[in-house]
């Protein structure tokens, strides 16, 4: 009675701790990445991304039902606090049962003590390891996904505690069930069923290595079954015939109902598995049902019957790619480029796909974490390895007290970690970091360190037996587990992850949607510029007159169908002239290095101040796709751009087009001539004001957006940035948000630059570049060196030299170190070569910029600008010397 009341208090305070950290850093709104997406399909219960998460959409729209807060984002945020908070207390529960199991009978304080307070330290280990933690603060699938592996895991251990009772088994119908539904979060969840067979193993049965490959062998057909048998299957069976699918499933209850009455007990479970995981699966119909609904805001691959869903299932809108061989596969020549950093594919697997992917991730959670930027290392001086080495000596001491149970865990750590990652095939470099997916392993490394440190006070008693008292050595030892793990880990973490008071995703979309003109079409490319401004049109209401074309969706049918056809929010559709059998087939389309194009241009579209009206616009649209066949180089455009051509001349110039500052010029399809930046958008107008080397802006809509802050959101169109939290130095920004925030200093520094070309306007200037300095701390967010460099020239230009000379030693030191970590960084006019010799040339110190240009003809030997710019530096260096 004692261990049990203790236990559940314990257990309760595990929750309470770790929800109380999580609900005071939580993010105060959406996040980057996937979370704004998942925002706006749980209010609109819509279909994201392949392959799909309806269960986590229904859970979260019930959470933005509840009058958490004023903002959807931050009750969304709250489903994933709650359930990791959930998490945690379920651990301390998993990691009890598993040490009791071993120590039989707890009897003493001293007993409980090491029962209760080594689970208590393992489960808050994996409270602020720095992914779990991170996972907890936004609205994404893991912080649920875990949540149902610890509820999984924790009702085997029930099941392995009871199994010898009647009706024990029920437990692992909740696991099926559990892991029905976790296909509607994530498939990775789906791996507790390989876990469940071994369990069963080696709970019902004696151990031989030929019954353990056997176990091995079922479980893997277990899990087979469910994926793909199951979750691609049996839409493709109801996609043929639907009485075959009723079939199956009367023979499936038939089968269940014989194996009862013939007293066939294992059958019995395996076919009450199947049926209840079948049953949790069933939540897919909502992605049927919901992608039927005409004008559904998020509904990604339109998967509207059952040939839709296998391939929104099967995520064929992303590829293929190998399972085992070939493991550098990918076409992108981003990723040809790092090829050369490996001899070979086994060389690639080790040094990339399991230790920069897999045991990186581990190191940073339970060693310490280098940084937070892209590719951070592992830093000791961290969490100085303590967590690490508990882990370690608690997968030992695990073997040792009761290797059944220790090697289905030690299988776990490793189905989820580092065969997650060979399964997952990831190419090098990611568009970020991918810890999160490995979260069950350090879900089960935690349990580890809660072994570790009962193994410790159990080793140390015994020595010291007979000598002290037991119970203030075990005390002793607990309290410094705890403050040189989980407490050394809110020590490490917390800065990093506190989010509680930042708002950059929210305002960098709100600043993108209110530089829009009413009703205006902006094209986009990435995750971060589409699925913010999702979250702002479909869960606040924010500019939804607004219609935004993803470039990359863009080159699949289903969205340009939606585009074209459908009015969400009762906006306009997406003006083309393509119809709906042409969009069906659209492909890339073998192209000349470049095309000449015309677009009409009626006279109503010109403002009446212009005195040229030529009633056209002309351009090269350029070949974006270039690859070798049979020898001969093949240029192309894709999809996309023909869909960007379309529109432009199915708008006709009635509304507005803009691209969205995040673009390259690969997208612009040639229009740089016609581009005009208006805030965060390129505004495309029906006259040349600029040209591919500087765009042009318009003075009026950057001063509105730029110097006319707010810290309100207004649903309609209203010009003002907000820039909220961005003077905060108890924010922490990832390297994601500072990119951001020095788009905004790119902005101000572009409307400088464009008063600095007149005398008259030197003033306004200046004061462009005071007002960025005013709104954006440059002490708090670190000024890249070529911001920096375009800065001290604008102020050198305006006569501001005093400033001019306060900048040049920052960018000095910056470029320098830049060039010593990539010397071959020599083209562009950003390379910090030209940088350095424009300053120092500016400064009038030629033999600096004569001794950069040497380094420089390192790299570019005999290049005959570099030679004669290092004679003509040499004759003014000795004029001014003379």
């Amino acid at each position: 009675m004692q261990f049990r009341t203790t236990n559940k208090i314990f257990s309760i305070f595990a929750f309470l701790i770790s929800v109380s950290v999580y609900v005071i850093t939580v993010q105060p709104t959406f996040s980057l990445w996937d979370c704004g997406e998942f925002v706006a399909s749980a209010v609109s219960l819509g279909n994201p991304h392949p392959p799909g998460a309806p269960f986590f959409i229904l859970i979260g729209k019930i959470f933005t039902l509840l009058p958490l807060s004023t903002d959807y984002g931050l009750r969304m945020n709250y489903l994933s606090a709650f359930s990791s908070a959930g998490t945690v207390a379920l651990v301390y529960l998993i990691s009890t049962k598993i040490i009791t199991n071993w120590k039989e009978n707890v009897n003493s304080i001293s007993d409980l003590l090491i029962v209760c307070g080594s689970s208590f330290i393992g489960a808050l280990s994996l409270a602020f390891s720095s992914t779990f933690w991170f996972n907890a603060l936004e609205s994404e699938v893991y912080g649920l996904g875990t949540f149902l592996i610890a509820l999984a895991v924790y009702f085997l251990m029930r099941w392995w505690e009871s199994a010898d009772e009647s009706g024990s088994d029920r437990y692992l119908m909740l696991v099926a069930y559990i892991a029905g539904i976790s296909i509607g979060i994530h498939l990775l969840v789906v791996q507790i069923i390989f876990i469940a067979g071994l369990m069963f193993y080696f709970r019902r049965y004696e151990y031989s290595l030929k019954g353990l490959v056997l176990a091995v062998i079922l479980s893997t057909a277990m899990f087979l079954i469910v994926y793909p048998v199951l979750v691609i299957g049996l839409p493709q069976i109801l996609n043929l015939n639907l009485w075959i699918g009723i079939v199956i499933l009367s023979l499936l209850i038939a089968g269940i109902y014989y194996t009862s009455n013939s007293n066939r007990k294992i059958a019995n479970l395996a076919l009450i598995s199947i049926f209840l995981i079948i049953t949790g699966y069933s939540t897919y119909t909502m992605v049927i049902l919901r992608a039927q609904v005409d004008n559904l805001s998020i509904n990604e691959n339109s998967p509207e019957d059952f040939n839709s869903l296998v391939s929104y299932l099967s995520r064929e809108q992303y590829g293929n790619q190998p399972l085992f061989l070939p493991r550098r596969y990918s076409t992108e020549a981003m990723h040809w480029r790092t090829w050369e950093n490996y001899s070979s594919d086994s060389e690639f697997l080790w040094k990339y796909q399991i230790n920069e992917m897999f045991n990186r991730y581990l190191f940073w959670n339970f060693i310490g974490r280098a940084g937070y930027d892209q590719g951070a290392g592992v830093d000791i001086s961290k969490l100085w390895a303590i967590p690490f080495l508990l882990g370690m000596l608690g997968c030992f001491y695990h073997f040792r007290r009761d290797w059944r149970l220790a090697i289905v865990f030690l299988i776990m750590f490793l189905l989820m970690g580092i065969i997650t990652a060979l399964y997952q095939n990831q190419q090098d470099p990611q568009p970020r970091e991918r810890d999160y997916f490995y979260v069950g392993a350090f879900l089960v490394f935690s349990l580890w360190i809660g072994f570790g440190v009962a193994g410790i006070i159990e080793q140390i008693s015994q020595y010291f037996k007979n000598r002290t008292s037991p119970i203030p050595l075990t005390v002793t030892i607990l309290l410094i587990c705890l403050l040189f793990s989980p407490l050394n880990m809110v020590r490490a973490n917390y800065h990093y992850l506190d989010r509680s008071d930042n708002y950059v995703p929210f305002d960098y979309a709100y600043n993108i949607l209110q530089s829009l003109e009413k009703d205006a079409i902006l094209f986009t490319n990435g995750d971060n510029d589409t699925f913010t401004l999702w979250a702002l049109q479909t869960a606040y209401g924010i500019r939804q007159d607004v219609r935004v074309v993803n470039l990359s969706l863009a080159q699949m049918p289903w969205y340009n169908l939606q585009l074209k056809n459908e009015k969400p929010f009762g906006s306009l559709p997406v003006p083309m002239t393509y119809s709906d059998a042409q969009l069906t087939k659209l492909r890339p389309l073998q192209w000349p290095e470049s095309k000449p194009i015309k677009i009409s241009v009626p006279m109503s579209a010109y403002p009446d101040t212009l005195s040229m009206k030529p009633g056209e616009i002309n351009f090269e649209m350029p070949a974006t796709i270039s690859q070798q066949y049979n020898g001969q180089m093949i240029t192309a455009v894709n999809s996309s751009d023909l869909i960007v051509l379309d529109i432009l001349k199915a708008n006709n110039w009635e509304r507005p087009v803009y691209f969205c500052i995040t673009l390259t010029s690969n997208n612009f399809i040639g229009l740089e001539d016609y581009l005009l930046l208006e805030g965060m958008a390129y505004r495309v107008v029906p006259f040349k004001v600029g040209s591919k080397s500087n765009i042009a802006i318009n003075e009026l809509v950057m001063n509105e957006c730029l110097f006319n802050l707010t810290d309100k959101f207004y649903t309609h169109s209203a010009r003002g940035f907000s820039f909220r939290g961005l003077n905060d130095r108890n924010i922490f920004f990832t390297e994601d948000q500072v990119r951001m925030i020095e788009t905004y200093r790119t902005l101000y520094i572009k409307l400088s630059k464009h008063y600095a070309m007149n005398p008259e306007t030197f003033e306004k200037a200046n004061e462009t570049l005071r007002e960025m300095s005013s709104n954006i701390s440059e002490s708090m967010i670190p000024v890249d060196y070529r911001v920096k460099y375009d800065m001290a020239m604008t102020y050198y230009k305006i006569g501001e030299t005093g400033m001019f000379n306060l900048y040049l030693p920052e960018i000095e030191s910056d470029a320098l170190a830049e060039i010593n970590r990539n010397p071959l960084n020599s083209k562009g006019f950003y390379s910090p070569y030209r940088i350095l010799v424009d300053l120092y040339e500016t400064s009038s110190q030629y033999g600096k910029a004569i001794d950069v240009l040497n380094r420089m003809l390192l790299v570019e030997p005999g290049e005959p600008n570099i030679t004669a710019k290092i004679e003509d530096l040499k004759s003014r260096l000795e004029s001014d010397e003379n």
